[in-house]
């Protein structure tokens, strides 16, 4: 017993003895410190960092949590409050709308910067955020409020429409009471329009797929080939080879009736294509034929000849009018003097269908292939 005392009291005296030493040397690298310069005591924590495991950096951060930032004045973390706002702008002008959107959550002070309507404006008019033409308009028209665009809104929508067509996001719904194949549609916001070779035309309300929603015009005693809608006016053109002018009446977005205002006759067969505007509708027919007819009286002004098959497609915008043709061409006319200005070859079969704007032509056809043209040389 009187030996384990000895070596208690032997081991006791040597942890102080060590415990001593560690002080003095402790008081000694202090003295050092104190007298470092701001350098010298950065280097010094620098080493004695790399020296340290997980156990003394948690220690630390224990340490250091409650003085961190004690000499710091208000938010002194948060960069863009301290910028100039130009200088805020500019940072947060080059980040991308989902970052962006981050930021609306960090602090009261950055969704204030971030709501800014110039950076929403700009993201707008980026190609890759882009809709159509028309669809860019009827975006400004619906997040227009007394002559103010609300352009966090347009993006927001502008965006979500331009992630559901990349992604493929949709839902699918059918639309039943033809009770033949339908053979040509067309649509705006509230309405989607079905022609058939039932004979019937059908204007069914978006927004439900209910039979008993849909209004019926019938008419025509030839199967509904080409359809086009034009605000509350449609156009309708069918194998009896005459084409009808319909008003619709419509409140809000329930169906009130419509009525025939025009139907033009003068084709020698089926009308397969046509198109119109506020002043004229020009149709193309099985006759190898295009005819320009005046929308109100029905009459026609101009016959255009030159296709030596079916006119399949046509497209017109102000002054230039496009047809395409089981004659495998494209044929190009100036609607001033309705003469034809070129004639595009290439393809191997029917030209069925086309679409043009300032500087191109693209054309698709039975030859299983997709051209694009220069429209004003037609290479």
């Amino acid at each position: 017993m009187s030996i384990v005392c000895r070596n208690t009291i032997s081991l006791s005296s040597l942890c102080m003895s060590v415990y001593h030493t560690v002080c003095s040397y402790l008081q000694t690298l202090l003295g050092w410190f104190k007298e470092f310069s701001d350098q010298q005591r950065n280097l010094l924590l620098s080493r004695l960092l790399d020296c340290c495991n997980s156990a003394q950096m948690h220690h630390l951060s224990l340490q250091m949590e409650p003085i961190l930032h004690l000499q710091c004045p208000h938010n002194c973390q948060d960069i863009l409050s301290w910028l100039p706002p130009t200088i805020s702008f500019k940072i947060l002008s080059l980040l991308d709308p989902g970052s962006l959107c981050f930021c609306l959550r960090v602090s009261k002070n950055w969704y204030r910067l971030a709501t800014d309507e110039r950076l929403w404006q700009n993201l707008c008019r980026v190609k890759q955020y882009q809709l159509s033409h028309d669809g860019q308009r009827k975006l400004m028209k619906t997040y227009s409020r007394d002559g103010h665009i609300q352009w966090k809104e347009m993006f927001a929508e502008s965006y979500r429409l331009c992630r559901n067509w990349a992604r493929g996001y949709c839902n699918i719904r059918t639309f039943e009471g033809h009770t033949q194949g339908v053979s040509c549609v067309q649509f705006d916001e509230n309405r989607i329009v079905s022609g058939s070779s039932d004979k019937t035309i059908k204007v069914w309300n978006i927004r439900t797929n209910t039979p008993w929603a849909a209004l019926t015009l019938e008419g025509h005693s030839g199967d509904v080939r080409c359809l086009h809608l034009f605000g509350n006016r449609l156009v309708s053109g069918s194998s009896d080879r005459t084409i009808k002018v319909w008003e619709l009446f419509t409140e809000n977005v329930s169906w009130l009736g419509a009525t025939c205002r025009v139907t033009m006759q003068g084709h020698a067969h089926t009308v397969r294509c046509l198109q119109s505007d506020d002043k004229n509708v020009i149709s193309g027919s099985y006759d190898h034929t295009l005819k320009i007819w005046d929308i109100t009286s029905g009459e026609c002004r101009h016959t255009l000849r030159g296709h030596t098959n079916h006119v399949l497609c046509l497209q017109f915008r102000d002054d230039r009018l496009l047809s395409g043709s089981g004659d495998c061409t494209i044929r190009v006319w100036d609607l001033n003097t309705f003469e034809m200005k070129l004639i595009l070859r290439g393809h191997k079969a029917a030209v069925t269908t086309l679409q043009f704007d300032e500087s191109r032509i693209i054309s698709g056809s039975l030859d299983h292939l997709i051209k694009i043209w220069d429209i004003a040389t037609g290479a």
